[in-house]
């Protein structure tokens, strides 16, 4: 049968840090914790022998978000906790950064804890990195994963997209660009797939881009490229499908001296405190970040109270905050 002793004999390290990495966990390496749990799971000791150790320390939520540089997962993040530190659960938080791979780490990390529920903005990997975590429950927040079992607090990109087109197109603009990042992120695919099937004749452009810098330095240098074509081939409006875009683009049109609305008109999904006041003012559709963060953690406390809770899907709508810098000129 295996055992303390048989799991250190195959990794070569004493029994008594077997011990402590299965019974505190904060006291051993990470390195060394994860091999030791990836060990004890080959041998069939993990699911048999942990389980006690794992009650005795106190139930939290974990909480993996996308990328906090940028300032809407950081909204949702404080919305989180705000609700999750009224409970009775404590919270361990991580950032994949928009790396898979950093994802994937975290999660075979926290097999050690004490989980009782994972809230997740997942990357385009995650369905297989969950499959490290046995039986907890998931709540996904502004991204979806089709083929698991979770509850669902999403934004309705698809009336997003069309608001912020519908705006510039009554303001008289009729070239215009969608930026999005990589599709592999599955907010900037749907804002992109719903622009391009509700109106056909709009550029879109899609950046291989997800962390926050590459899309600041790929919106900047994107600018760049669109102002050498001829004056009639150039969008005379473009919207950012997130603020790191909007960020980067803003920042090459204030190099080239362009004026808003007159040479480029700009609006932004996602509303940050500087683009109200920013010396012309950027239009912005406004996303619930603190709903979607408080109605996930709201939904993980109804999910781990309830024996029969059923797993559900809640769509929240943006709102357009129009301003100086996509509104004609009278």
């Amino acid at each position: 049968m295996a055992g303390v002793v048989s799991i250190a004999k195959a990794l070569n390290i004493s029994p008594s840090t077997v011990s402590r990495a299965l019974s505190r966990p904060g006291m051993v390496a990470p390195k060394t914790r994860e091999l030791i749990l990836q060990e004890a799971k080959k041998q069939g000791y993990l699911s048999e022998n942990v389980a006690p150790f794992l009650s005795a320390q106190p139930p939290c939520v974990g909480v993996l978000l996308a990328d906090l540089n940028n300032t809407f997962s950081a909204r949702i993040l404080n919305a989180v906790l705000e609700v999750i530190y009224s409970s009775d659960y404590n919270a361990v938080v991580g950032s994949s950064n928009e790396d898979p791979l950093k994802e994937s780490h975290q999660l075979k990390q926290w097999q050690s804890l004490n989980l009782k529920g994972l809230i997740a903005m997942p990357t385009a990997n995650f369905a297989k990195a969950y499959a490290h975590l046995t039986n907890v429950p998931l709540i996904l927040v502004d991204r979806d994963v089709p083929e698991l079992n979770a509850t669902r607090i999403l934004v309705d990109n698809e009336a997003g997209a069309k608001l912020c087109i519908e705006h510039l197109l009554q303001q008289g603009f009729n070239k215009i660009l969608l930026v999005s990042g990589s599709h592999n992120v599955y907010t900037f695919k749907k804002r992109s797939e719903a622009a391009k099937l509700a109106y056909p004749d709009i550029e879109c452009i899609e950046l291989k881009a997800v962390s926050y810098e590459e899309l600041y330095m790929g919106a900047f240098e994107l600018m760049n490229v669109l102002m050498l074509r001829t004056r009639d081939k150039r969008p005379n409006a473009i919207v950012a499908c997130n603020n790191a875009l909007a960020a980067g683009l803003l920042y090459a049109i204030n190099l080239k001296q362009l004026k808003m609305p007159d040479d480029i008109a700009l609006v932004s999904f996602g509303d940050s405190e500087w683009a109200r006041f920013y010396p012309t003012s950027i239009s912005a559709l406004r996303m619930p970040a603190e709903d979607l963060g408080r109605m996930a953690a709201e939904e993980m406390l109804t999910l781990l109270s309830q024996d029969n809770y059923r797993f559900n899907t809640r769509l929240l709508s943006p709102m357009l905050m129009p301003r100086a810098s996509s509104l004609a000129l009278k």
